[in-house]
């Protein structure tokens, strides 16, 4: 892809998103999910490494070398992908105090403690597409 992986963009190229553009990639990368979802695979391996931008700054999901199809069961190998990466069960990082209150909020549904109280990725895309309107309303309406 065009522009590399987000790691790539944030750490290497030291780029910074604004709102906005934090909130396209955000959107970008939760259609992907729910895509893969919707069609019973589970990526496994969430991370900015694996999020690669075109040139047109779409964001889309890659590597899928740990990725699974979910069976009826529901029943996956424990333990698989990044570390810091995995679901949020472990330590959860500081939520900066200047971060958007709704976009707070979207974090901390997603950290519940019980992943059943967690959004699905569909429910994710509704609450990023409402924070943008929202945003793109403020934006227009402080100029």
């Amino acid at each position: 892809m065009a522009r590399g992986s987000i790691y790539d963009f944030l750490h290497k190229q030291k780029g910074v998103f604004k709102l906005q553009s934090l909130l396209k990639v955000a959107l970008d990368v939760s259609k992907g999910m729910n895509y893969l979802h919707q069609n019973n695979i589970i990526h496994r391996d969430l991370k900015t490494a694996n999020l690669l931008m075109d040139e047109h700054e779409v964001v889309k999901v890659a590597d899928f070398g740990v990725a699974r199809v979910q069976t009826q069961s529901g029943v996956m190998t424990a333990e698989i992908g990044t570390y810091r990466w995995m679901a949020p069960e472990g330590l959860r990082p500081q939520i900066p105090k200047q971060t958007h209150p709704k976009l707070t909020e979207l974090l901390e549904k997603c950290w519940q403690q019980d992943p059943a109280q967690r959004p699905n990725f569909a429910e994710i895309i509704e609450m990023l597409t409402q924070l943008i309107l929202e945003v793109n309303l403020y934006k227009h309406d402080s100029r």
